[in-house]
This record gives C-alpha cells, sequence and structure tokens, in this order.
C-alpha cells in the first residue's frame, strides 16, 4: 500500500517541484532589471548635481528595463491564462495562408536590416484552415520566425514553408543558424530557459518565447518539434489539426 500510495502521489510531487522551480525562476529573472533599475537610480542619486545627457542616460536606461519587466509579466500572464486554457475560447476558421505571408511581410525590415533572407514557401494551393484563435496562432508562428532572426547571421536564409499531410496542416520554420546542441533540444521549451543567456540578455529575449509556442500549439490540439545540428541551423515543425 506504501508504495502504490507512493507511485499515486509521483506525478503530483513532480507538478509541485515543477511550481517551485518555475516560481524560482520567475522572481530571479523579474530581479534582475528591478536591480538594475534601482543601481542606476542610486548612483545618480548620489550625484550632487546630473546634466541633461546624464539625466536622459538614465531615463533611457530605467526606459529600457521598464519594458523588459513590461514584458515578462505580459509573457507570464498569457501563459497563466493558456495553462488553464483546454481549448481557446474564442474560435474562429484561420486561413494559414494568409497568417504566413501576414508574417513574411511583417518580419521583412527586420530581416533585410539583419541581411537574412527569408522565404515563404507555400506547397498546398487549396485554402488551408484551421479552427482556433487567429491571435494566438498568430504570436505562435511570429515567435518562431522571430527565433530564427535572432540566431540566423548575416547571409544566412529562413524559410516558412506550409503544407498538408493527410489530415495535419504543417508549418515548417527552417534556418541555417547556429543551431542548437543535443543536450539543449530537450529543453528549449522549459519556460526561462536560454541557450546562450547572455546573448538572450541582449535582445530582450525573457526565455519565454518558445514556452508560449509550445503552450498555443497545445491548446489547439497541436505540437512543435524540432531538428537542429550545430553550425548548420534549426528546423521547427508545427502541427495542426485541419478544420473539417
Amino acid at each position: 500500500s506504501w508504495w502504490l500510495s507512493a507511485l499515486a502521489m509521483r506525478p503530483i510531487y513532480q507538478s509541485y517541484n515543477q511550481i517551485q522551480q518555475f516560481t524560482a525562476d520567475a522572481a530571479h529573472e523579474l530581479r534582475t532589471p528591478l536591480a538594475a533599475i534601482r543601481a542606476t537610480v542610486e548612483s545618480v542619486l548620489r550625484l550632487p548635481k546630473i546634466t541633461e545627457t546624464e539625466a536622459q542616460e538614465t531615463l533611457t536606461v530605467i526606459g529600457r528595463q521598464n519594458q523588459r519587466l513590461t514584458t515578462m509579466v505580459s509573457d507570464l500572464l498569457l501563459l497563466s491564462r493558456l495553462d488553464n486554457e483546454q481549448r481557446p475560447a474564442v474560435k474562429s476558421l484561420c486561413n494559414l495562408q494568409d497568417l504566413a505571408s501576414d508574417i513574411v511581410e511583417e518580419m521583412a525590415a527586420f530581416s533585410l536590416s539583419k541581411k537574412v533572407a527569408l522565404i515563404l514557401d507555400i506547397q498546398f494551393s487549396a485554402p488551408l484552415e484551421v479552427l482556433g484563435s487567429e491571435a494566438q496562432l498568430y504570436r505562435l508562428v511570429l515567435n518562431l520566425v522571430n527565433n530564427a532572426l535572432t540566431y540566423t547571421p548575416e547571409g544566412g536564409k529562413i524559410t516558412l514553408m506550409l503544407k498538408r499531410d493527410q489530415q495535419q496542416a504543417l508549418m515548417l520554420i527552417s534556418d541555417t543558424g547556429i543551431g542548437i546542441a543535443p543536450e539543449h533540444q530537450v529543453r528549449i521549451f522549459d519556460r526561462f530557459y536560454r541557450v546562450d543567456t547572455a546573448r538572450s540578455r541582449q535582445t530582450g529575449n525573457s526565455g519565454l518565447g518558445l514556452a508560449i509556442a509550445q503552450a498555443i500549439a497545445k491548446t489547439h490540439s497541436g505540437s512543435i518539434t524540432v531538428t537542429s545540428q550545430q553550425g548548420k541551423g534549426s528546423a521547427f515543425i508545427i502541427s495542426l489539426p485541419v478544420a473539417t
């Protein structure tokens, strides 16, 4: 009976440990920008007077850290809402060809500034539609495309491919970026997990983008898989059930 009780309690212990880890990670991530704001303010208060240039620099630092906090809190609230949703609250037919085209158009300026080619490859001529929240699905694909652009060096290429496999709509986001080591691939969807911590902080990455993408896919009865090779690039495949 003790053994059976321990076996039954194991998922609860695992869930409790995950909550503890998530709380600790969230506290750590929120503490960093707060500490930066406090240090900036205290250093300025010690000065007998400051110039207009110094005041502008101080406000710039505070504004940047405030934006980081705002983004992180917004992402945490979205994750909390997605955790409590078995299905999207608002459902509609979402045309994936239109969604993919809009994302490529939105990210065109970013890809040009990075000198990275962003290519749209639609391999299914008939309208490919899924049932769900268009805003959430847009966020899902945008997160993956933005992630690919962030980690693909100048001269690289990113392809957003759309096709159908029986009753599944497949969106493939592949890049020629830095790739992901095998030991990191099993954890990249964990909340606050970063493969390259220093670079992620420089780009303002909270470490929640892939976690949000996976949560959105799950609420739409879909999935995300990844294949990657260091130095050669990565490919993320989104699979969603086609609307019938």
